[in-house]
């Protein structure tokens, strides 16, 4: 029998794990770290360790590609890991330069308002899209149209690491340089119209000088790789998206994640659980916790974008009931019957939105409005504008009728959970079994 050595099981589980990597954000968020460590120390660093979202920091090589006194520019090499990221091996490059806050009070970004109270008060971040980066150009994405496609999370991010690394970084004679002088080297040449946003940053104790960073984040292979995504069909035109919710990105095959689902849902059975809640993630996850608080832990799966495969396991297996928890455009794509709803695999089709607002007399004017919507989010905004919210409760049907094919006759009874992004509930609806026709 094998034993533990380096050809044994422990082995090859190790050589067959995936290795994790790091977003965009994270990437853009150490380049800008390095670059603003270079100005303030005078020292090129080899790494910075980025404060990630979920609360720990991660190392990150870097290089420092440019620098004079008030400016520096660092490059990051965008590491996904075992992860088929069309970004992976992508050069970041970030330029930082440091200048004297104008003394009035700044205008900031929507959802980037913040108290800036104490020392360094009335310091921010001017954030430009460089050569290689997108800028949103139409409505219904998390970003508003005109400014850099850098999403609300690196934003924060960048934010955070740049004041942590303004208050434990000595100053020396960068105030008198800035009291002197007041203007970065380069100044702001590169931020033309609709291509930056403005990013108030927390309190920094021991600054005394409000700041300006002019960051300026470039993907110089950004626009060709863009081409291989859906930012064009989106309406980010020029480059990339700078994208990343935890900062980390975490490989995972089809074939594993199925394997991970199935040993959830067996977990579930095993513990007598009758009931099984899908969600797409641990938004939706908690959303649903919070009205199913009766159901145990063991019920709760998250099955990312394995609708088909979650339906027809949680059906082989026995389970009574099964309730989806999913937010608007997952239940658009449901209601499309597409069995994996990736974005990268089933692009948005409006059409099933359109038939279900002509199902429930939805005035035309707001279907053609609805069909040449830009996204999900797009679309439920004219939804709500238009006061035809009643179309909700129609996808959602709509959704449970594909999935009672995916389930067959195996289980009785589907629930399932609309929520828009907020987190507010738009429908609850449910069927069982023989209360309509169940085609295959």
């Amino acid at each position: 029998m094998q034993g533990k050595g380096e050809n044994g099981p422990q082995d090859k589980s190790r050589r067959n794990r995936l290795r994790i990597g790091f977003s965009t954000g994270t990437a853009m968020t150490a380049a800008a770290r390095a670059a603003l460590r270079r100005i303030l120390t005078g020292k090129a660093p080899s790494w910075v360790a980025v404060r990630l979202p979920v609360g720990y920091y991660l190392p990150v090589p870097t290089a420092i590609v440019a620098a004079t006194d008030l400016t520096a520019e660092a490059l990051v090499i965008k590491d996904a890991g075992d992860d088929p990221d069309v970004t992976h091996k992508a050069a970041i490059h970030v330029r930082v330069s440091v200048a004297a806050a104008e003394r009035e009070r700044s205008e900031v970004s929507r959802g980037q308002r913040q108290a800036c109270l104490g020392e360094g008060a009335g310091s921010e971040i001017r954030l430009c899209a460089g050569p290689g980066v997108g800028v949103v150009t139409k409505p219904g994405l998390a970003v508003p149209v005109g400014e850099p496609a850098i999403n609300p999370v690196p934003r924060q991010m960048l934010a955070e690491n740049m004041a942590e690394e303004l208050e434990r970084s000595p100053w020396g004679v960068l105030f008198e340089t800035l009291r002197t002088r007041g203007t970065a080297d380069s100044g702001s040449e590169a931020f033309e119209p609709k291509r930056h946003v403005r990013l108030a940053l927390p309190p920094i104790p021991g600054l005394s000088v409000p700041v300006l960073l002019h960051v300026r984040v470039s993907i110089p292979q950004g626009e060709e790789l863009a081409r291989r995504t859906l930012n064009p069909r989106l309406g980010i035109q020029g480059g990339l998206s700078v994208l990343g919710t935890t900062g980390l990105v975490k490989p995972l095959s089809h074939e594993a994640y199925e394997e991970t689902i199935a040993a959830a849902l067996a977990v579930a059975k095993a513990g007598g659980c009758r009931s099984v809640v899908l969600s797409t993630g641990g938004k939706s996850e908690k959303l649903a916790r919070k009205i199913l608080d009766g159901e145990p832990d063991e019920a709760f799966v998250q099955i990312a974008d394995f609708f088909a495969f979650a339906v027809r396991e949680a059906a082989r297996m026995g389970f009574d009931t099964v309730v989806h928890s999913v937010f608007f455009g997952k239940a658009v794509k449901m209601a499309s019957g597409v069995p994996y709803t990736h974005a990268h695999k089933a692009a948005m089709d409006l059409k099933v939105l359109v038939h279900c607002g002509e199902r429930v007399g939805v005035e035309r004017p707001v279907l053609e409005r609805i069909a040449h919507a830009n996204t999900a989010r797009h679309a439920l905004e004219i939804l709500l504008q238009n006061g035809t919210q009643n179309v909700f409760r129609a996808v959602a049907e709509e959704a449970l009728r594909r999935s009672r094919r995916f389930a067959g006759a195996g289980v009785r009874r589907l629930r399932l959970l609309l929520f828009d992004y907020e987190g507010c509930i738009l429908a609850d609806v449910a069927e069982e079994t023989g209360a309509e026709e169940n085609t295959a």
